[in-house]
C-alpha cells in the first residue's frame, strides 16, 4: 500500500475542524499508520469580499494544545505550521508543493470565513498539482463506500487519461478503507449511451456496481451517490480549460454544491 502525504487545512476562526476530524477518522479506521501529514493552521486577513469577516482571530496555547492532542495520542507522523496570509489559496498551494503533499484536505466552509464552494476554493482546485479533498459533514466514519464518476464517451487523450486516474484513485480508496467501490457514468441521450461491458473491463466490477443513468451529469452523480450511500465521490476537473469537468460543462461544481459527502477532485 502506497504511503500518502496529506496537507490538512485548519481555519482557527472555526470551532469545528472537519478536515482534521476526517484525518483522524482515517487514522482510526485503518488502525495502522500508513500516512503522514502536514497541518497548516491559518487565516486569510483583509478579506474584503466577506462582510462577516472578523476583525481579529485570537487563539492561545491551550487551544493549540487541545487541537494537537488527538494527533499526539494517535502516534501519526505529522508536522504543523501557522500562517497568516492575504492569499489563502496561494499559501495552501505553496505549502502543498513545499512539503510534496499528494492530497490537500479542507472543509467546505474553509477559506475566507465563507460557507459553500467559493470562487477561491474553485481556483485552488483548478490550480492544485495534487488531489483536493473537500470534506463535508455528511460523511460519517467509518468510510464504507467509494463512488468514482467517469465519462467514457469522452475519448480524447486528456479525458481518457483523467478517467483512468479517477478509476485508479477510486480503487485505491476502496482498498485503503476496505470499502465498496461503485462507478457511475451519466449520459445525455440514447445516442450517448456508455458501454457497460467496456466499463466492466476497465473497472473489474460486477454489473450491480456499475451505474449508467440518463440526465444531467451532476444530478445523476448526486443521485447515485445517495442511492449507494457513498461516503466519498471521486470526480474530475480539467485545469487546462478552466473549470471543465470530465463530463462536460460545470459538472464538478454542480456535484460539489449539491452533495453532502466528501468529494475528491482530480485534475
Amino acid at each position: 500500500m502506497e504511503k500518502r502525504k496529506f496537507l490538512v487545512i485548519v481555519d482557527p476562526f472555526h470551532e469545528r475542524h472537519l478536515a482534521l476530524e476526517r484525518m483522524l477518522d482515517i487514522i482510526h479506521q485503518r488502525g495502522e499508520v500508513l500516512l503522514k501529514f502536514h497541518l497548516l493552521i491559518g487565516y486569510e486577513s483583509d478579506d474584503k469580499g466577506d462582510p462577516d469577516s472578523p476583525d481579529e482571530v485570537i487563539r492561545g496555547s491551550d487551544w493549540l494544545q487541545e487541537l494537537l492532542q488527538p494527533l499526539d495520542e494517535s502516534g501519526v507522523d505529522y508536522t504543523v505550521e501557522l500562517f497568516w496570509t492575504r492569499s489563502w489559496r496561494n499559501s495552501i498551494l505553496n505549502a502543498a508543493d513545499r512539503y510534496a503533499c499528494d492530497t490537500i484536505m479542507l472543509c467546505e466552509s474553509s477559506a475566507e470565513n465563507k460557507t459553500g464552494i467559493t470562487d477561491s476554493k474553485w481556483d485552488l482546485v483548478r490550480r492544485a498539482n495534487c488531489d483536493v479533498v473537500i470534506v463535508d459533514e455528511g460523511t460519517k466514519a467509518p468510510i464504507e463506500c467509494i463512488l468514482s464518476a467517469v465519462n467514457i464517451q469522452a475519448t480524447d487523450p486528456v479525458h481518457s487519461a483523467l478517467n483512468e486516474r479517477i478509476l485508479e484513485r477510486g480503487k485505491f480508496l476502496a482498498e485503503f478503507f476496505a470499502a465498496e467501490f461503485h462507478v457511475v457514468n451519466a449520459y445525455k441521450s440514447s445516442e450517448d449511451f456508455p458501454d457497460r461491458e467496456l466499463l466492466r473491463r476497465m473497472t473489474g466490477l460486477p454489473r450491480e456496481n456499475i451505474h449508467r443513468d440518463m440526465g444531467k451529469p451532476a444530478d445523476v452523480i448526486v443521485g447515485i451517490a445517495e442511492k449507494v450511500k457513498a461516503d466519498m465521490v471521486v470526480l474530475g476537473t480539467s485545469s487546462r480549460k478552466g473549470l471543465y469537468a470530465a463530463f462536460g460543462g460545470n459538472t464538478a461544481e454542480g456535484v460539489m454544491e449539491k452533495i453532502t459527502v466528501d468529494v475528491v477532485a482530480m485534475n
